[in-house]
């Protein structure tokens, strides 16, 4: 049986391997580094927003890093957003040693809002910056991550910049799934044609740093055009390519630094709270997505180690099996390399991938079953933002 399988999608595999590892070898010379950008022809107003809910753990590091930007003209405003830890009383601490940072106390959460949205349009309603950074509570910023990023924004003439960070894992279950959210973008989107064309579904961002300009993004509606979307970054990138406005992605690992989850438990509660929203609830394309994924990296492993087993496999077989599994290395290789994950990546994956597919068939049923939460509240998502 895995011999007939093999012989009638081996072609499929190598061809698919071969395309996604050219994608990334491009974005490797697309993608710029945020600290790329230094020049500033002027120096407009930002405001930085950061939602909080329950982030003792990090919110201090997150605002200490802010407060110690060497950008001339900002303010730091966070919204705590009903924490139950001892996130205000930081907050409280860090604000009064330093006026520039403005602590907000978040509205109760009306009927058909995700949490985080509407403490991020809060937080939009009381800025005054020209532009305006939403960053996670678990970042850390480089001195100069506010500067880069408006002289990105000036000299691209954007609407939106979102920078990749260099994503922490410290465990080896945060390995084995964590790189997964970084290679589906690099190695499936391809940026030089994102960039280049107006087609909305090619337009990406990543939520741990958003820069827009704040007129920009009040004329798409905000976070009110997204409240129960629960894909916010990926859907306001898309409307502000539907809007016909100007963003760019760019590498920030030189920049921001970011733990996501901790430890494999974390990582698999936190990827499912909205992975299945990513495909706005379409059941058959996420289920044959995620399955052809699982075909194209675990076939060729299953293969050889049928044949190491003694099944007979015929010659060719085992080559083109070979073949995919090199190309497999070969592409979460550049991945380790460019976003400074350890060497260890190279071979992880094949650990890895069957632990993502059923990370995202958990989050397939919770969401059918309405049962993600997130930070003690339920999500419930299924608004598409219209133009996408």
């Amino acid at each position: 049986m895995m011999r007939a399988f093999w012989a009638s999608q081996q072609w499929t595999v190598i061809g698919f391997l071969v395309v996604t590892t050219i994608i990334e070898v491009s974005n490797w010379f697309t993608l710029r580094h945020l600290e790329e950008f230094a020049a500033l022809p002027r120096v407009p107003r930002v405001s930085i927003l950061v939602p909080a809910r329950n982030e003792e753990g990090t919110i201090e590091q997150c605002i200490t890093s802010l407060l110690a930007q060497d950008y001339p003209d900002l303010d730091v405003l966070v919204l705590d957003d009903d924490s139950t830890d001892g996130t205000q009383e930081i907050l409280c601490r860090l604000a009064a040693a330093d006026r520039r940072l403005r602590v907000l106390e978040g509205r109760p959460l009306p009927a058909g809002w995700i949490g985080k949205h509407w403490a991020c349009q809060q937080l939009l309603e009381h800025a005054d910056g020209e532009y305006v950074l939403y960053v996670d509570a678990d970042t850390r910023q480089h001195p100069s991550a506010v500067l880069n990023g408006v002289a990105a924004m000036l000299a691209g003439q954007l609407d939106l910049l979102s920078a990749i960070p260099r994503e922490i894992v410290g465990t080896f279950g945060e390995l084995l799934t964590v790189p997964m959210a970084v290679w589906s973008f690099f190695a499936l989107l391809p940026m030089w044609l994102a960039f280049h064309t107006k087609t909305p579904l090619l337009a990406s961002a990543i939520g741990q740093y958003m820069m827009f300009r704040t007129a920009s993004l009040k004329q798409i509606g905000g976070f009110g055009r997204i409240r129960s979307n629960a894909v916010d970054d990926l859907s306001l990138a898309r409307l502000i390519k539907a809007s016909g406005m100007r963003w760019r992605l760019a590498d920030g690992t030189g920049r921001v630094t970011c733990r996501m989850y901790h430890g494999l438990r974390g990582c698999v509660q936190g990827f499912s709270k909205n992975l299945y929203a990513v495909f706005y609830h379409n059941a058959l394309l996420f289920a044959f997505v995620w399955l052809f994924v699982l075909m194209v990296y675990s076939a060729p492993v299953a293969v050889l180690v049928a044949a190491v087993c003694g099944y007979v496999i015929p010659l060719q077989g085992i080559v083109t099996a070979l073949g995919a599994v090199g190309l497999s290395v070969l592409q979460w290789s550049i991945i380790a390399v460019r976003f400074h994950f350890s060497w260890a990546l190279s071979l992880t994956w094949i650990l890895g991938q069957p632990i993502c597919v059923f990370i995202a068939f958990r989050s397939m049923a919770q969401s059918l079953a309405r049962r993600a939460t997130w930070k003690d509240r339920v999500i419930s998502s299924s608004q598409r933002p219209r133009n996408q």
